[in-house]
């Protein structure tokens, strides 16, 4: 196919065979999908992928159109195929499917892959230029590397619960965070060795697990309780060190302002019309606004409820000032930047979400649905070279549906 260079995949040629479920593996086959990579999910002969039957999550209970989102979500511009790896019959077939691969991505615990001749000794030696990507839950390697995690458990090991939470109460944010950050650092680790394997002509093993992406994203909060043996303050929208770095409610919603240099507050001053505070010995500098923060945060809180989000916001970007409004995610599908970037698209089947994790070259992502169960065996089959005659064996024998 001839692509102009603004169409031209980033991952055109790219062959990933996936082997995951739920949500971690998904996401980074979803990622290398968007950018072009052809990607072929195997699910196991008479057990889908879970996520196909996700009924609901987070306190919203999804009808059929909800269940054919959520999976959607994660497994759009992939190829189906269900076959049985672990039969006499199914067996030479994933082989086949590794020798020709580029990349092989799963989630599953080592001891299954082992079980399944899927792990990464094995493969590699089918295939020494592949690019062989695990992610996995608590850890990849030691005394915890099998034991079943998930999203939830996942940050509450890796010490996110306490730093999300405001709270001595332990927080986390809805929506599989976790999942979906160890999901698009295990693609980011699969582009790292895709760029390794082009120097060395040699295969190689990446990845990554929940807990070490969770500290990766934690890095500043860590480094402190490890380096400096003290603990960052708990973010509070209204009681926190510094009052010029929070959220406060307006006369229509919220706006959140973050001002840590002290050039910002004169402007601040100025954007927001309490250019008088200046004069008050109290508040003449940003050092004098922190050290009397509950006196400031007497006057600037009823303050910022006299006018609009929208005016707020307004005012202080004329002057340069970090602020936003704090938007609701239903609100996202109709702002005029994340339309206009494309953040947010609809896809062929109607949903909307984003394209892809990131921008190369000013690709806009492949805008595919997700493939029925068994959606493309036989096309994926034949392309190996398998006849009509061997994929009916195939079926009788049970080795794929």
């Amino acid at each position: 196919m001839n692509h102009t260079e603004k169409e031209q995949p980033p991952l055109e040629g790219i062959k990933v065979v996936e082997l995951s479920m739920y949500v971690q593996g998904p996401v980074a086959g979803l990622a290398l999908a968007s950018l072009g990579a052809n990607v072929i999910k195997i699910e196991q002969v008479g057990q889908a992928d879970y996520m196909r039957t996700f009924h609901s999550a987070f306190g919203v209970t999804f009808d059929e159109r909800g269940k054919q989102w959520i999976y959607s979500s994660l497994n759009r511009n992939k190829r189906s195929l269900v076959l049985d790896i672990g039969t006499e019959e199914g067996k030479p077939i994933f082989e086949k499917l590794i020798q020709e691969a580029d990349v092989f991505v799963t989630n599953l615990r080592e001891e299954g892959l082992i079980r399944y001749g899927a792990d990464s000794k094995t493969l590699l030696t089918i295939n020494p230029r592949l690019v062989y990507c695990r992610g996995g839950g608590f850890a990849l390697k030691g005394e915890m590397a099998n034991d079943p995690c998930q999203d939830t458990v996942g940050m509450a090991f890796a010490g996110f619960m306490d730093t999300a939470s405001p709270s001595e109460t332990p927080n986390y944010p809805p929506g599989s965070m976790s999942d979906i950050l160890t999901g698009t650092n295990m693609a980011s680790a699969i582009l790292a060795g895709l760029v390794k394997r082009s120097l060395t002509d040699a295969g190689c093993v990446v990845g990554t697990s929940q807990t070490q992406s969770l500290l990766w994203m934690q890095l500043q909060a860590v480094g402190v309780a490890a380096n400096l043996d003290q603990k960052l303050e708990r973010f509070d929208a209204n009681s926190g060190s510094n009052p010029l770095f929070g959220v406060y409610k307006t006369s229509d919603g919220w706006i959140a302002i973050a001002a840590l240099q002290a050039h910002q507050w004169p402007l601040i001053a100025e954007a927001v019309g309490l250019i008088e505070l200046l004069e008050d010995e109290r508040f003449q500098t940003f050092a004098d606004v922190l050290h009397n923060r509950d006196s400031f945060r007497e006057i600037f809180t009823p303050h910022m409820q006299t006018n609009t989000t929208q005016n707020w916001w307004r005012w202080m970007r004329e002057v340069g000032i970090w602020v936003s409004p704090v938007n609701q995610l239903e609100d996202l599908a109709m702002n005029q930047s994340i339309l206009e970037n494309e953040y947010l698209v609809t896809f062929d089947d109607g949903f909307m979400g984003p394209p892809t994790p990131f921008d190369v070259d000013g690709y806009e992502g492949s805008r595919g649905s997700a493939a029925n169960y068994g959606e493309h065996t036989d096309e994926i089959l034949e392309e190996l070279g398998l006849t009509e005659d061997e994929r009916l064996n195939l079926r009788i024998s049970g080795a794929i549906w």
